[in-house]
């Protein structure tokens, strides 16, 4: 508990100061998502996993379930900073990454699952870290792109069960105005990985922007 603990201090301020890719001038891509709902900008030398890559994995990485309410992702890119691109990888506890791993996926909500859409499912169904049992909201805001997509940004530090590993992930999850569709970036890694990759991970999530205009 006491390396969850350590954690808080360096990270406490940290949140206030066919798929289409393009290049930047600063060694970056844009990736926006199949059907034009989504994009974010991600180092050109990371690895994107698509969802025809990822339907050979046993679990999709940051699609959880939450109390049995089962949110289908109909478009998912994971991605990483691993030195050599290996998809096995990417579902390995984040607590023990030693690069930064993240996703952007989105999700439909069914009728009867409308009812349900709360912060908890918004951020659980990303990364179930209240399960852990030894967890901390280092930030958590309302969050809104206008036009009411509207939902919550976290920043949450996480001790993995039965080790001594802590995890680290900053995320951003959203619903459309009529509560149909999810939408949510997470990016994160270890303890020490997030320290020494703050800067870039804030920067890839914060340049998430969603199509509000659908």
């Amino acid at each position: 508990m006491s390396r969850l603990r350590n954690v808080l201090p360096l990270l406490a301020v940290a949140l206030l100061a066919a798929a289409c890719t393009g290049a930047d001038d600063g060694g970056r891509i844009t990736y926006t998502d199949p059907g034009n709902r989504a994009l974010f900008s991600i180092p050109a030398d990371w690895n994107l996993y698509e969802l025809d890559e990822l339907a050979g994995l046993s679990e999709v990485p940051f699609v959880n379930a939450v109390d049995s309410i089962q949110l289908p992702a109909i478009s998912t890119v994971v991605f990483d900073a691993a030195p050599v691109k290996d998809i096995s990888k990417v579902s390995d506890d984040l607590a023990g990454a030693t690069f930064p791993v993240g996703a952007l996926t989105i999700r439909s909500i069914g009728t009867d699952e409308r009812d349900f859409v709360s912060r908890n499912l918004l951020t659980q169904s990303v990364l179930p870290y209240r399960s852990m049992g030894n967890s901390q909201e280092i930030t958590k805001e309302d969050f809104s792109f206008g036009n009411g997509f509207d939902g919550v940004r976290l920043l949450v530090a996480y001790q993995q069960p039965g080790t001594e590993e802590v995890g680290v992930a900053y995320l951003i999850s959203v619903t459309d105005a009529d509560d149909r569709q999810m939408y949510s970036i997470v990016a994160g890694c270890s303890q020490d990985c997030f320290v020494a990759n703050q800067a870039t991970i804030e920067e890839l999530v914060d340049s998430w922007l969603v199509n509000t205009r659908g």
